[in-house]
This record gives structure tokens, sequence and C-alpha cells, in this order.
């Protein structure tokens, strides 16, 4: 009779296993499906914004790297988390560059050329961010080459 209860207990115990196994798997295939839609749409949006990016720079005068020199900050960004961007703040200085936001200093170095800069931060030599922009009226507009779309509008603060 003990053995009896015991067997019983396994068999719901192995049903009610079966059921959550079925239930954790059903949850991480739709993560996978929502994640591996928004990539693609990300995908693609980014070659739409670099298409729009290539026509707005054809048709603007080109930029200098002098034409960077100052401080920058991001009033408004679109793409991958974009809302923990807004704030920060670029300060161009030659071929220095400081990322500040909240009160988070993050020194480096950049790379400037009439379309592009490049930012290697000094605690962490190891990875360099390179950024495409162009200006549109006195809007700086950058957007980082590995980002999948995000961009980014700045304006000069004073």
């Amino acid at each position: 009779m003990l053995i009896q209860v015991n067997f019983k207990n396994y068999l719901q115990y192995s049903k009610d296993m079966m059921i959550m196994s079925k239930i954790l798997v059903a949850i991480l295939f739709s993560i996978s499906i929502l994640t591996a839609c928004g990539s693609n749409d990300k995908k693609d949006g980014a070659k739409e914004i670099l298409n729009k990016k290539e026509s707005v720079v054809t048709t603007h005068p080109v930029s200098t790297p002098q034409s960077l020199e100052g401080v920058w900050e991001i009033k408004r960004a679109e793409g991958v988390m974009h809302a923990m961007n807004v704030g920060t703040v670029y300060e161009f200085k030659g071929d220095k560059l400081i990322l500040t936001k909240d009160n988070f200093i993050t020194p480096g170095k950049t790379e400037i050329t009439d379309s592009t800069f490049s930012f290697v931060a000094d605690v962490s030599k190891k990875k360099t961010y390179k950024y495409r922009y162009h200006f549109k009226g006195d809007t700086l507009v950058a957007s980082i080459d590995i980002s999948g779309g995000q961009v980014f509008y700045l304006a000069r603060k004073q």
C-alpha cells in the first residue's frame, strides 16, 4: 500500500513536470519568434535610414572635422534603446571626445573625417565605436555603425 501511494505521487509529479516543461518550451519559442521578428524590422529600418542618410549627405555641403568641435547633446534618438541615449553629451576637443550621461564621464579619443567619427574610451581601448554623421540645419545627425538603426539628433550646447 505504501509503495502504491508513492508511485501515484510520482506519476502525478511526472505529469506536472511534463506540463511545466511544455509551458516553458512554449514561452521560449514565443520569445524567440518575437525577437527574430523584431530584429528583421530593425535591419530593414537601418537600411532605410542609411539610404535616406546617403541622399541627405549628397544634398548638403560637405562637413569638416572642425564643425564638430564643441559640446553637443542628444535631444532625440531613434532605434534600439533610444530613450537611454537622450541627454548624453558629446564634447569634441581636437582628437579628444568625452561622453557624459547622468554624471558618468567617459573620456576617450576620436578620429574625425568629413562624414565619420570614431570613439575609443580611455578605459577600454579594445572597442572602437564608429559613427556616420551629417548636419541637418543646426542639428548634428549621427548613427553608430554597429547599432542596428540607432540615430541620434544632437543640438549644440552653449
